[in-house]
């Protein structure tokens, strides 16, 4: 009799130096504890058959997250089972937040919410208002493409974020940004950091001195709804 198999959608966190690891690791990772877990799930086909994971929207490398999402379909448990199994086989910096039957697409992405800190000995008070005024006119970066003969092409990157929060408390710069995250427009935050380094000639270049940090907080819908 072939098992019954429903679709449970894991929300999990990616810290510390796992922020460090590649997507092809975290797939990995994530194969081994489903493993290890005895967590029953579903195969592809054919000659060679795998776990069928689905990621979506995986954290760039250097980036820590606590929304981290992924697809799989389950036999024989219900999704608090399936969160407890998993966590007892996954490291501190790598568990799941949520199990839950998934109420909509990964194609409904539209953007993420990032808090962004920077330390560097040429950020003063003036530099938040800096920034803000920086945002408001275009701010072109060299973003990476498969349209151009060299990866990359000047974008406009302006219209596509938004800044929440920007503060300075006399030791780092602390960033609240919304920035697009859908199928047709990715705006990594390390394109908002480069710009404001380049555009504002702040140093990031001393690792004594200077460093920067992200972290995702939120994906949300085309309509400003939570992602779920």
């Amino acid at each position: 009799m072939v098992p019954e198999y429903k679709k449970i959608r894991l929300r999990f966190n990616k810290l510390g130096p796992l922020k460090f690891i590649s997507h092809l690791d975290l797939d990995r990772t994530v194969k081994a504890a489903i493993t290890r877990s005895g967590v029953k799930i579903e195969y592809t086909h054919g000659y060679n058959p795998r776990p069928h994971l689905v990621f979506s929207l995986p954290a760039a490398l250097g980036m820590e997250s606590v929304c981290e999402f992924l697809d799989i379909k389950v036999a024989g448990m219900e999704p608090d089972e399936v969160r407890t199994r998993l966590n007892g086989a996954l490291p501190p910096d790598l568990q799941i937040i949520e199990a839950y039957e998934p109420q909509t697409d990964f194609r409904q992405i539209e953007t993420s919410s990032y808090v962004i800190n920077i330390v560097s000995p040429d950020i003063t008070e003036e530099t938040p208002q800096r920034i803000i005024n920086m945002f408001a006119s275009p701010v072109i970066v060299e973003k990476r493409t498969k349209k151009s003969e060299t990866g990359t092409a000047p974008f406009d990157i302006a219209p596509y974020v938004k800044i929440t929060k920007c503060e300075y408390d006399g030791e780092k710069l602390v960033m609240n940004v919304s920035a697009a995250a859908s199928n047709s427009v990715y705006i990594n935050p390390d394109y908002i950091i480069k710009a404001i380094s380049v555009n504002l000639q702040i140093s990031l270049i001393d690792p004594q001195t200077s460093l920067y940090t992200v972290l995702r907080t939120e994906v949300y819908c085309q309509d400003g709804q939570l992602f779920r």
